[in-house]
């Protein structure tokens, strides 16, 4: 009995197979890939899941998004995946799992739970490209309910990138950036180099009062933990320190405490090196959110040429339309180079704020007492730190 139904199974078959064949000959193949693509289309239709890739090379720049899931995989993946990847990075001795090339995952957000894959393929031999593409193409595909999309989606996106931030700050460790050779007058180029930054100072090792010790790191830590307080008073999220006290007495110490406590990258805005007030935009729009800007020996800015001390009685502060102060820019008055400490400070307030949040502006001098009292007042400092 079973002989006839298997011989007829496999006419069926054959015939199937006969007619596809036939199909697939006769009808073009914009036909065949319509035909394909209505049939996908026809499937989605019936299914409660919606797809998300995120390939690593988005047209001819990198997908940063791609970077931040694999980072942001890499923080769990290693308790429940069976197959990883380990990878550490330069100057770095964390060691980083994550998912391997087309294994796949799962997380929850919100009580969502969603499902990543790692997709992996040979890309396809170009004959021309005027680009050196990677011989694999790589991308996470993110799988989720439709009924989810709406309400997860975009939330989860953003702490993807926050959680990858960390990592990639915990991984790499921090930097200390000074301004390149010449690197300010190149439009192409990013005016910071930077080298890795291992400063043993912490606020447990920093020899000083231990009051002033502890004001400082309230202080610092109330900063870096204010950013509701910061939105709802429509305040730009920085803070200015004046650190000042005679020479050899551990102000660099505190810098570094403070980067170390708080895990900030430091950029040291050597002011002599800046030769116009365009270098000067160019550094600070370039600086990173989470860091610290230093600007030391403010007492003898106003010696350079490219300097000048704004009388305390100087006319109202005006902006541009880009919403810079012309104390920084110059004015209406495009050959005029000076650039004053006002103006400095007054930087971070405008429209310009908006290119980075969580910075902190340290200024340090030996000699107080030759800074205008002007710049002494709490509307310009936020804190001073005395150091003897």
């Amino acid at each position: 009995m079973g002989e006839p139904w298997t011989s007829l199974a496999s006419s069926l078959l054959g015939i199937l197979a006969s007619l596809l064949t036939i199909l697939w000959v006769v009808f073009p193949t914009e036909h065949r890939f319509a035909a394909l693509k209505f049939l996908s289309r026809a499937l989605n239709c019936f299914s409660s899941y919606c797809y998300f890739d995120i390939t690593e090379i988005d047209g001819a720049n990198t997908n940063e998004l791609y970077n931040a899931v694999r980072l942001y995989l890499s923080s769990f993946v290693s308790a429940s995946g069976s197959r990883l990847s380990v990878t550490r990075a330069v100057n770095s001795s964390a060691t980083t799992f994550g998912l391997s090339n087309n294994n796949c995952t799962t997380d929850v957000f919100k009580g969502v739970a969603v499902r990543w894959e790692h997709v992996v393929t040979q890309r396809q031999a170009q004959n021309f490209s005027w680009q050196s593409l990677p011989d694999k193409k790589r991308s996470f595909t993110l799988r989720m309910r439709k009924r989810d999309k709406g309400l997860i989606l975009d939330s989860y996106l953003d702490h993807i990138i926050d959680k990858a931030n960390n990592i990639r700050r915990k991984i790499q460790g921090r930097l200390l950036y000074t301004i390149s050779c010449g690197g300010s007058l190149k439009s192409w180029g990013h005016p910071w180099d930077s080298v890795p930054f291992k400063h043993p100072s912490t606020f447990g090792t920093l020899a000083m009062d231990p009051d002033k010790k502890r004001n400082i790191i309230e202080g610092v830590h109330k900063f870096a933990a204010g950013q509701a307080l910061y939105q709802q008073t429509g305040r730009a999220w920085k803070l200015c320190c004046l650190l000042y006290g005679p020479p050899r007495t551990e102000k660099s110490s505190v810098i570094a405490a403070m980067a170390n406590f708080l895990g900030y990258d430091i950029y040291d805005l050597e002011l002599t090196q800046v030769h116009s007030k365009s270098e000067l935009l160019n550094l600070l729009v370039t600086t990173s959110s989470k860091s610290i800007i230093v600007i030391k020996d403010i007492d003898c800015l106003i010696n350079l040429s490219n300097w000048s001390k704004v009388p305390q009685a100087a006319a109202p502060q005006s902006y541009n339309y880009l919403g810079v102060p012309d104390a920084v820019c110059g004015g209406e008055d495009e050959s005029n180079n000076t650039i004053t400490f006002p103006g400095l400070l007054n930087f971070p307030d405008g429209l310009w704020s908006c290119c980075g949040d969580e910075r902190i502006f340290i200024f340090t001098t030996n000699h107080i007492e030759k800074l205008d009292p002007a710049l002494l007042q709490s509307s310009q400092m936020d804190m001073h730190i005395c150091m003897s």
